[in-house]
């Protein structure tokens, strides 16, 4: 994660100059190694992460009537009030999905609303904790329809995926190296996919995940021509320069991962998968843990394996990306033992023995 931050912040310097570049370069490291060292430092155990879930779920929730009577009323209700007394971002008219306004919500576009409380999902399934957990189960309701009145196919997806792996960990609960298996089974639906089609499998994956033929085939043109980018500028990237493209396409890239490859080339994409995926498979790798740890790491890795599917769909900035990094930096307490569940749990036990020895107090 630190090289994560620190390589695109050389390359918007060496491309653009410490005047132009630095200040880009500050709010990218601030955004990335900063928000992943506060998750780090904040969220230490198996409580205070499974409080930070309830805080997001709680949001989502808080945000669901707001986002149905935008979607109803056609009126983005949050940023025309906000709008009254604060800077807010612009509102995003696009054309209606199935007679409803895409949510906006406080965002500044609709599908990072929708992608934002995609993250609610797997997290509330799993780590609501013992005590709570039908609580948890509960909010899963309002966290989908907060997702569908964005009508966005990304945010959707993360959705759908998270309930595919979650369907998964019910039916397999007694099966050996079950995620491996998972693992194979979709590597296995690529290369058939990827043998029995004319198209490559990404441009197959998406022509079934958007609302529409126009927005499916921009997304295969932007992959073949930000490939094609990331090709010609393999190691640096074209920073915040224009990408090659020809003049009537958008600037805009609608996937995180290739966004970030040809912004900051083979490198700032390697660094990013990399630190994403040393998490997901250390976390994998941990054993003997608790009861409630487990449940939070499933859900923080299911949650990852949703948003990095939906970001294949999206770019991610400003918030949603600051929530990305801040899940990833979550789940590093579980790494060590000693300020994970175990001391924790001894803590509460030291607790209950002082009151015991001392029950006047």
């Amino acid at each position: 994660m630190l090289l994560a931050a620190i390589w695109p912040a050389i390359v918007l310097v060496s491309q653009h100059g410490i005047d132009s570049g630095l200040q880009s370069a500050g709010i990218f490291v601030i955004e990335t190694l900063g928000t992943f060292l506060l998750a780090k430092r904040y969220v230490r155990d198996v409580f205070a992460f499974q409080h930070m879930v309830r805080c997001l779920a709680l949001i989502v929730v808080f945000l669901l009537p707001f986002a149905a009577y935008e979607s109803i009323s056609g009126s983005p209700i949050l940023i025309e009030l906000f709008g009254k007394v604060f800077s807010v971002y612009r509102v995003v008219y696009d054309e209606p999905r199935m007679g409803l306004r895409r949510a906006q919500g406080p965002f500044e576009h609709q599908i990072l609303f929708g992608v934002v409380c995609s993250s609610a999902f797997a997290l509330s399934y799993y780590a609501f904790g013992v005590a709570r957990r039908q609580m948890g189960r509960l909010a899963l309701g309002p966290v989908v329809m907060a997702v569908f009145f964005s009508l966005s196919s990304g945010a959707l997806l993360s959705v759908v995926v998270q309930a595919m792996f979650i369907a998964w960990d019910k039916v397999t609960v007694n099966l050996t190296r079950r995620w491996a298996i998972l693992a194979l089974l979709m590597i296995s639906a690529y290369l058939v996919v990827n043998v029995l089609s004319n198209r490559t499998p990404f441009e197959v994956f998406i022509s079934y995940l958007t609302f529409n033929a126009d927005t499916s085939y921009m997304r295969v043109l932007i992959w073949q021509y930000g490939t094609g980018s990331v090709m010609a500028h393999p190691i640096f990237g074209t920073a915040l320069y224009d990408w090659d493209r020809p003049e009537w396409m958008p600037g805009s890239i609608d996937n995180f991962w290739l966004e970030t490859a040809v912004r900051y080339g083979f490198p700032g994409l390697l660094f990013m998968a990399g630190g994403f995926l040393s998490v997901c498979f250390g976390l994998g790798r941990l054993r003997n843990l608790s009861f409630e740890v487990a449940q939070c790491r499933k859900g923080l890795i299911i949650t990852l394996c949703g948003l990095a599917f939906a970001a294949c769909t999206v770019h991610l900035w400003d918030a949603p990306y600051v929530l990305l990094i801040f899940l990833l930096g979550s789940g590093m307490w579980m790494f060590d033992h000693n300020n994970g569940f175990a001391s924790t749990t001894s803590a509460a036990q030291d607790a209950h023995s002082h009151w015991v020895t001392h029950p006047d107090l």
